[in-house]
């Protein structure tokens, strides 16, 4: 009984041996990756002024197991990417930039646009009478609100009433390019000035109007007859101290007075909820914005 019982634990150690010198299963499970989003769906590179613009990547779901992502430029002569989403601006043009997951081949992309600069600030060219400045008075970005004037005024203030409300003649009719009325003159020098009524009455004729978003802010798109495009960002407008319609309006003022009551501007009007886009009359104490336009031989 004692060698049974020696044998059987001699084998019992042999077979627990061998056991354990067997190599253990791969547990490790490769998770695939599902999309990929960039953090901007526009950028505005303005030659000259704007090096470089970045863009940065996030790959889902976070617990991928190859997040490697690879970037392209649809037009590289227009803007280049390197391997960390820097964007350069090569030359005025559009292009795609694109991201591209290595596990999947999923893709994001950003809308890019290259522009020349006059005075310091990027301009479009839509193919009207009047080039379109990229962005707002008091903005860096196409879809950045910018500050507020009153009509007359070019100076942003705390408070927008009819009380503080500066003094204009009434015989003064157009303040369009007056470095003492005019906001885009005063600030950003000539040749920019408010647009007319008959250069805002262009714009709505002939541009191709989409209800957007750029960046997360909601506003307009305006295509013009070349193909070229500006966003106008619904930053509502300012009464008293208390801003309304932000991201559902945009107010933008003309240099023009209101033919119907002096003691209001011509302003172009957005309404993103009733698909609305027109020129019509303002209170000119009103907080507006001021996007300038410069004409073809400047």
């Amino acid at each position: 009984m004692k060698r049974i019982a020696i044998f059987l634990s001699a084998a019992s150690l042999a077979v627990t041996g061998m056991i354990s010198c067997e190599k253990e299963p791969d547990t490790e499970t490769t998770v695939s990756v599902e999309s990929v989003s960039l953090d901007k769906n526009a950028l505005a590179i303005v030659l000259g002024i704007d090096e470089t613009k970045t863009l940065t990547a996030t790959v889902y779901p976070e617990t991928a197991t190859d997040k490697t992502v690879k970037w392209e430029s649809a037009d590289p002569e227009t803007a280049s990417v390197d391997e960390n989403g820097v964007v350069k601006g090569l030359s005025a043009g559009e292009t795609v930039i694109f991201a591209i997951t290595e596990d999947g081949g999923k893709t994001a992309r950003c809308d890019v646009s290259v522009l020349e600069a006059l005075s310091g600030h990027g301009y479009v060219d839509l193919g009207l009478s009047v080039s379109w400045a990229a962005c707002n008075v008091g903005a860096d970005s196409p879809e950045e609100y910018g500050d507020y004037f009153a009509w007359g005024e070019i100076t942003p203030k705390d408070e927008y009433t009819k009380e503080n409300a500066i003094e204009i003649d009434n015989d003064i009719i157009s303040i369009t390019g007056s470095e003492k009325y005019d906001a885009a003159r005063a600030i950003w020098g000539a040749p920019w000035q408010l647009p007319t009524k008959v250069q805002v009455e262009e714009l709505l004729e002939k541009g191709e109007w989409e209800w957007s978003e750029m960046n997360g802010c909601r506003g307009c798109k305006v295509t013009g007859p070349n193909g070229n495009s500006i966003f106008l960002p619904a930053a509502g407008e300012i009464q008293g101290s208390s801003l309304l319609e932000e991201g559902s309006c945009g107010s933008y003022w003309t240099g023009e007075r209101w033919s119907h009551m002096l003691d209001y501007g011509e302003h172009l009007f957005i309404n993103g909820d009733a698909n609305y886009f027109d020129n019509i009359g303002m209170p000119r104490f009103y907080g507006a914005s001021v996007r300038p336009v410069v004409g073809p031989d400047e």
